[in-house]
């Protein structure tokens, strides 16, 4: 898989190239807005995921995303996730909004980032070898349709199971609405909003069983999966 790193924080830039190396990416860094363009245009392979930094010089990683997602420039489908220490709700509406896949919030774990990035080329359609995805002492296994914890496990129906997967992916962070239309009916959206709140209700009954989870609903936004320390 190919990975385009834009981040003009040399440290940080080279020692998350290394750590996604070590995980059998293949990584280009950049430091700057044009860079991260000019390696886009000149790619020969094309890039699977690009990760921006939001504060690039010259061009914002918000002005690259929207260039890169505008039909009659980038046209870009692959993925973009944005690496940003910004921490304020609009900031993070408005990276979705430019066509950003994901964020995640500066520092972050390297095991984080890999996640989310196995997750965004599994929605993508890329292959995807893992069949279990762990984020700290959770895990969910994808051939059972079932969240673990312990020894403690619950199954899911496989849509309940992959609005989870969303909503655990991105845990402590606001997820709208359509993007949950998005990754769960694809193509066409319109066919789960009336059944979304549904499986929402049954998802929230079965995640009782953890004390330390919590699915909240965001008024007219969303919805956010807390996990938390018992």
């Amino acid at each position: 898989m190919k990975i385009l790193l834009a981040e003009d924080d040399q440290t940080l830039g080279f020692g998350l190239k290394t750590l996604l190396e070590l995980e059998n990416f293949e990584v280009d860094l950049v430091s700057s807005g044009p860079e991260a363009l000019e390696a886009f245009r000149f790619a020969v392979v094309p890039y699977d995921v690009i990760l921006l930094d939001w504060m690039l010089p010259e061009l914002s990683g918000l002005e690259v995303c929207k260039y890169l997602r505008n039909i009659k420039k980038g046209r870009y489908n692959g993925g973009i996730i944005f690496l940003t220490a910004k921490t304020e709700l609009d900031d993070c509406i408005k990276a979705l909004d430019a066509g950003a896949d994901d964020y995640i919030k500066k520092p972050f774990e390297i095991k984080e980032l890999t996640a989310r990035i196995h997750a965004l080329l599994r929605r993508k359609g890329k292959p995807y070898v893992d069949e279990v995805l762990a984020i700290g002492d959770f895990s969910l296994d994808y051939a059972q349709n079932t969240l673990v914890y312990h020894e403690q496990s619950v199954k899911f129906s496989k849509t309940e199971f992959q609005i989870l997967q969303t909503l655990f992916v991105h845990h402590n962070q606001i997820i709208r609405r359509e993007t949950l239309f998005d990754d769960v009916w694809g193509d066409n959206p319109t066919a789960g909003r009336a059944g979304l709140d549904s499986y929402i209700y049954n998802i929230r009954k079965k995640l009782k069983a953890f004390s330390n989870l919590e699915l909240k609903l965001i008024f007219n936004i969303g919805y956010e999966l807390d996990i938390h320390d018992k």
